[in-house]
């Protein structure tokens, strides 16, 4: 593991009044400072109105099946509380997505007893031109009844009865008013003329697609959503969801604007029939590293920003000419990996990478994110269950999720905007957003990813963050929350904390509070409450205190109604700032703020 400069790893989410500035300014023997401007909504260019189900997720077809029931063939409710607990934030229903490569080459094979074959396991790969369903696979969908399900069926196939075969069983055993779209294909700028799938096996044509033009994936895309149209009992109109375009990385990143081009697809006449709900990406950082990449592959914020702003044309031109039609990215992962490598795909660095990509992706106008899981990952949200020696278990990740959502909060009216920096040369990996109801900033989210790990960064003292808080007039005091760790931005999931509380497996993914107890009081002078995130290495290495962002719509003293009941008592307007650092990173921290 190579050094590190001691930088900062940080997030926090803050109240800001209209038309003020939030001072920023960093400690460490550093003078300088940053403000940031809060205005109100008619003076700022804003999203739409971000959907309560934007927090969706997304499954490897055989990977479902460990995620849906244990090993006792029962629902799933350590994966099913853990999917609570971010949708109950929001009041959203959890979109599911069924699909990846596995199933594009699958069979649905109506005599096959069990759900999925070869099962899913963390030590394999997906076994690509393997994977076979039964009936029963669809059965699995109602170990969430609150879930809607986007279906993909296979389009790799040159036999549309497979196609059909699919549709048809899922519309019956999942119910079509639980489905939320039908997606045919899986990534099909990426069929090849000599394409293998698992072991070598030749997935080419005539029995599979080739490589398909603009021209192409329209015919054929149209071609066999015509066929499930006349086989299978479908609602009128936008039903289905298009493109689905695979991840490119490295120097093939900007193929991301142009690859089955949306202007020219629809051109073509892809949605002549007007059924596309719809139109999806995927997104993966980059390849996977090790634990000395986590900090340039991850956390700078201007290649993940690069990135994500390749999907502009496309939302654009979407938002122009077929504004009922939402630009999705629904599957999602920090980077791709035959197996895994969790030093870089998860650890807090790469749960900070995925909060600050989600705020981005709001304020950029993408509709929803599903985010992927496969058994084998590392870049996984949770491990459902026990598989190939290691436990299930919450990884890192996951902690991006119930953040993400608090900040969307449960209004159904919120719109999100990055807002700048007020400096000549602000920091380059720290990030202001804002949530506003009613054209007022409800929530200010700061992502600071400048990288600090204790165990690769020199240095001595580690710096602190100040956040001058402009409050209302009558407001005498506000309440923090905290969370730390020292050991900054490569500390693995068992470290971290939100909200004073943790998820594992052993509470069955119900959130477990009190972990740590640690409320301050702050004051507020001239109407600004001035809150420090220190690097206390001594107070955190000899007596310490983690701190979290607490369950915005939880119950008693670690919610944040139940936490400051007093406050709101004692004053008109409650104020609300809660600060999370993971449990062994001090200097790594979020902070939420809610005005009501």
């Amino acid at each position: 593991m190579r050094p590190q400069l001691r930088k900062n790893a940080s997030l926090f989410l803050v109240l800001a009044r209209p038309g003020s500035e939030a001072i920023l300014s960093r400690g460490g023997g550093s003078s300088s400072s940053f403000s940031v401007e809060v205005p109100a909504e008619a003076n700022i260019g804003t999203s739409d109105v971000i959907d309560s189900s934007f927090c969706g997720f997304a499954f490897e077809q055989a990977s479902f099946v460990r995620y849906a029931q244990d090993d006792n063939g029962e629902p799933n409710a350590f994966s099913a509380n853990l999917i609570k607990a971010v949708t109950s934030r929001t009041g959203g229903k959890p979109i599911i997505r069924l699909g990846g490569t596995s199933p594009d080459y699958g069979r649905y094979l109506p005599g096959q007893q069990e759900p999925a074959l070869p099962v899913a396991e963390q030590d394999n790969y997906q076994n690509i031109g393997f994977t076979t369903i039964g009936p029963s696979y669809w059965d699995l969908s109602h170990n969430f009844p609150e879930a809607k399900y986007m279906v993909q069926v296979p389009l790799a196939t040159t036999n549309v009865s497979e196609t059909i075969a699919w549709a048809q069983s899922a519309v019956e055993r999942i119910g079509l008013e639980n489905i939320h779209s039908i997606q045919p294909g899986n990534e099909a700028d990426l069929y090849a003329d000599n394409f293998r799938g698992e072991g070598g096996l030749e997935l080419n044509p005539p029995e599979y697609q080739g490589k398909l033009s603009n021209e192409t994936y329209v015919g054929n895309w149209t071609k066999y959503v015509n066929a499930i149209l006349s086989a299978v009992d479908t609602p009128e109109g936008r039903f289905f969801t298009a493109f689905d375009v695979a991840a490119h990385v490295g120097d093939y990143i900007h193929e991301d604007a142009y690859v089955f081009d949306v202007e020219t697809c629809f051109g073509l006449g892809i949605d002549d029939g007007n059924i596309i709900k719809e139109v999806s990406h995927h997104y993966y950082q980059r390849n996977a590293g090790d634990a000395s990449d986590l900090a340039s592959g991850l956390m700078n914020m201007s290649i993940t920003h690069d990135h994500l702003d390749q999907f502009k044309r496309r939302i654009a031109w979407l938002k122009g000419n077929r504004p009922e039609i939402p630009f999705i990215l629904n599957e999602v992962g920090n980077s791709l990996f035959r197996t895994n490598s969790y030093e870089f795909q998860a650890r807090l660095g790469s749960a900070l990478w995925q909060v600050d990509f989600y705020l981005y992706s709001m304020a950029l106008g993408i509709a929803r994110i599903n985010y992927q899981q496969i058994m084998h990952a590392g870049y996984d949200l949770w491990l459902p269950v026990a598989s190939a020696g290691r436990e299930a278990q919450v990884f890192s990740n996951f902690y991006s999720q119930p953040f993400v959502a608090d900040f969307i909060g449960s209004s159904g009216g919120t719109r999100v905007a990055k807002l700048e920096i007020i400096s000549d040369d602000p920091p380059p990996n720290l990030a202001v957003y804002a949530a506003y109801e009613d054209n007022v900033p409800k929530r200010i989210a700061v992502t600071n990813l400048d990288y600090w790990n204790k165990t690769s960064s020199s240095g001595g003292t580690r710096p602190s963050v100040t956040l001058g808080i402009p409050v209302s007039e009558d407001v005498e005091s506000v309440r923090v929350y905290h969370l730390n760790s020292p050991l900054g931005a490569g500390a693995e999931a068992d470290t971290i904390t939100y909200g004073g509380g943790q998820w594992t497996y052993e509470s069955r993914g119900e959130e477990v509070k009190g972990v740590r107890n640690d409320t301050e009081d702050i004051g507020v002078e001239g109407g600004v409450a001035q809150v420090e995130v220190q690097s206390s290495e001594a107070v955190l290495k000899d007596k310490f205190r983690a701190y979290g962002v607490p369950n915005l719509f939880g119950d008693g003293e670690s919610s944040v109604w139940g936490c400051l009941e007093k406050l709101e008592e004692a004053v008109a307007l409650p104020v609300r700032i809660f600060r999370t650092i993971d449990m062994k990173a001090p200097n790594t921290s979020i902070l939420l703020g809610l005005s009501i």
